[in-house]
């Protein structure tokens, strides 16, 4: 095991009784001691050896302690070694001028030796403090460097999935979707269940990317919510026509109870993403034949909306783990869908960056309402 050096102690006099007699108490005390009996001496011995404390007699031939202090205090390599001055003036004003050039302490002569001992001690604890915060402080800005530079490069990476897969995943939804509508009522069965099997696999991959990328522009702070008024009349239709084709191939009915166009105020797309997924979800673990309602009510500031299904529900245990990235785990729907795991925690974070709550209630076997509030227009 490396044993860590002794704290060094320079001391500044051109008295050589004074000299020795701290030199002798304070190399007992297990400090390293070095000397200087002028003050250029004392600015060589501190470039030099950097100690970690310095105790400066004031009145010195040629350049004073005065003087030497205010050299120490302009150098980088010495400016944060604490001074202690030494000196038999006590006055205010003479006192006051030390602690103007850089001092942290003053000890009068003639020295007492267990004063000198106790300021020493404080100092140098006090340095050592100094040295580890600022260690910790170079620490943390280099780990702040490299976080910015991986934010940089994830910046890069997201910027091309969002432009060289969002529009290519686009297009093949679209021709996966037509592609099943094409398929005749007596085309060979395999052939079409693979075009379905094309089509549910296009969705997958393509709910993974969005939400992947909405959520990765969250967390880097790129997706700041844009609130304007907008009727949720028109974004309840919206995400109705999102997910009215896998509502209609499992016979799920939709059953749209908002007729009125209430104006909301909401960054819009946040709010078709919320919807969607609620929806979506609705739509995904509700057995074929069954029903899914969206509703909203109002309340003083906000408009509360419920998407509400008659699907396999949620076990207890997992309701207040659901809307943690990283704790809800994604299951597979009633027709064997996919999830991303994704969808709910993104959700939340859109919501309460609208300035809303989100929440659910669910009974297994009997289906889910998940709630959510977003503002009203002023």
């Amino acid at each position: 095991m490396k044993i860590p050096a002794p704290p060094t102690v320079l001391i500044a006099d051109d008295n050589p009784t004074n000299l020795n007699v701290l030199f002798e108490y304070l190399s007992a005390q297990g400090y390293r001691v070095l000397v200087a009996e002028d003050g250029a001496g004392a600015i060589e011995q501190a470039q030099y050896g950097l100690p970690d404390l310095i105790l400066l007699d004031v009145m010195m031939p040629g350049i004073d302690g005065f003087e030497a202090c205010e050299k120490l205090k302009e150098s980088p390599q010495t400016k944060d070694i604490p001074v202690i001055f030494m000196t038999a003036i006590s006055e205010t004003p003479y006192v006051l001028k030390g602690f103007e050039v850089g001092a942290v302490d003053y000890i009068t002569k003639p020295l007492q030796r267990e004063e000198v001992l106790v300021r020493v001690r404080n100092h140098i604890a006090m340095r050592l403090l100094q040295r580890q915060l600022q260690a910790e402080v170079a620490v943390r800005q280099k780990a702040e460097e490299e976080l910015r530079e991986i934010n940089a490069g994830k910046d890069v990476f997201f910027s091309i999935l969002a432009h060289d897969l969002k529009n290519p995943i686009g297009g093949l939804l679209g021709l996966s979707e037509a592609l099943v509508d094409l398929m005749s009522i007596d085309i060979d069965e395999s052939v079409r269940d693979m075009a379905i099997d094309i089509r549910n696999t296009s969705r997958q991959v393509g709910e993974l990317l969005f939400d992947l990328l909405s959520w990765a522009q969250m967390q880097l702070g790129k997706l700041e919510p844009k609130p304007e008024r907008v009727s949720i009349l028109k974004e309840v239709e919206f995400a109705v026509a999102l997910v009215g084709v896998a509502a209609r191939t499992k016979k799920i009915e939709i059953e749209n109870e908002i007729t009125e166009p209430i104006e909301i105020y909401c960054d819009v797309r946040m709010n078709d993403t919320v919807l969607r997924n609620l929806l979506g979800n609705a739509v995904k673990f509700t057995d074929r034949g069954g029903k899914v309602r969206i509703r909203a009510e109002k309340k003083e500031t906000e408009l509360e909306i419920t998407v509400s299904d008659t699907g396999r529900g949620i076990p207890a245990d997992r309701l207040p783990d659901l809307f943690r990235i990283g704790k809800t785990k994604s299951t597979f729907g009633t027709a064997g869908e996919k999830g991303t795991g994704l969808g709910l925690p993104l959700s939340r974070e859109m919501v309460e960056k609208n300035g809303g709550r989100i929440w659910v209630e669910s009974i297994p076997e009997e289906g889910s309402h998940f709630h959510f509030t977003v503002p009203l227009a002023g």
